[in-house]
């Protein structure tokens, strides 16, 4: 389990916990020291807090936002929160009212662009830098609504249809503009467009991070000791902070125009790429790391000295040049 404090620019790993299953305790389930993913999840969340990290929300998936329990962990250690629901996830309601959040956004009025109804324009811009217009609205579910501390949040492509891949049911704690707040909540109120941005944010970083994880052989390190998954974090950590600074070290010159009767001109260099920066790293990285493992586990002895100078040109004065 990991955190990762992000913006609209960076998005960096903060704290990990390995996850162990029930099967390996004694009483499974109930035994004392079994904690499942989401109650380390909160954890890490309220250990970011105290250690001085500055955040708007919490964000997370549905796989998170669903469950009560961990929402209200959150909200009993005063972090505010924006988390996915699934689409038809029913919930105690009067059997008038509706019972799942695309229910809840069915019932809001829309009678197309020209005439939105309950539905709010809100302007979405992507990471290559075009922008979407999308809709968001603050629908009513159970005892969560519009005037309620919590807060149903639907931000959809289209409203007509509400298609399953570009529309989000979001659960938020943050108060509305003018409305209700809970007593002494330190939070302060978010828009439609503001929630939409922060949720945005977060698929952008699954992403990149699953590239990382998966390229740095994060996947293999699951079946291993706490202590391996541990250091290996410690090893990804590290190549987040190469990455970027391969990627910020990556952006296209100016193009040249070819004179008339000269030679052609150079042709466009590439847009900065997060793949090629990650390969860029592990270029240079993964050598390094497979010597370190392989000369040990072959011999005693120490390293000859051409394996010296190559550990010294990756972590000494050679690597840090080349990755700054």
């Amino acid at each position: 389990m990991t955190t990762l404090w992000a913006d609209e620019r960076v998005y960096y790993p903060v704290h990990a916990v390995p996850y162990t299953p029930a099967r390996h305790f004694a009483k499974g389930k109930n035994d004392p020291a079994f904690r499942t993913k989401l109650r380390i999840g909160a954890g890490l969340a309220i250990r970011a807090k105290e250690a001085g990290f500055a955040f708007r929300v919490v964000v997370a998936d549905c796989a998170y936002g669903d469950q009560d329990g961990f929402r209200g962990e959150l909200a009993e250690a005063g972090l505010p929160f924006v988390m996915a629901l699934r689409p038809r996830r029913g919930m105690w309601a009067r059997a008038a009212d509706v019972h799942t959040p695309v229910d809840a956004a069915r019932a809001l009025a829309w009678d197309g662009p020209d005439d939105p109804g309950d539905w709010r324009p809100v302007t979405r811009t992507f990471r290559d830098g075009h922008a979407e217009t999308w809709w968001a609205a603050g629908a009513t579910l159970g005892a969560w609504g519009p005037d309620g501390v919590r807060r149903l949040v639907v931000a959809t492509a289209d409203p007509a249809t509400l298609p399953d891949k570009t529309t989000w049911y979001l659960v938020t704690n943050l108060p509305r503009p003018g409305g209700p707040r809970e007593p002494g909540s330190p939070h302060p109120a978010a828009g439609l467009a503001e929630i939409t941005r922060i949720y945005a944010i977060r698929n952008w970083i699954e992403q990149g991070y699953k590239q990382v994880k998966d390229e740095l052989g994060w996947a293999d390190f699951q079946v291993r000791s706490d202590l391996a998954i541990r250091r290996h974090q410690v090893l990804v950590t590290c190549a987040f902070s190469f990455c970027w600074a391969t990627w910020f070290g990556d952006r296209p010159a100016p193009r040249r125009t070819a004179e008339r009767g000269g030679p052609p001109a150079a042709a466009p260099p590439q847009a900065p790429s997060w793949p090629r920066a990650l390969r860029a790293v592990r270029a240079w990285l993964s050598p390094w790391i497979a010597l370190r493992r392989w000369w040990p586990a072959w011999s005693t002895a120490p390293p000859p000295p051409q394996q010296r100078s190559l550990a010294a040109e990756v972590t000494g004065s050679g690597g840090r040049s080349r990755a700054a």
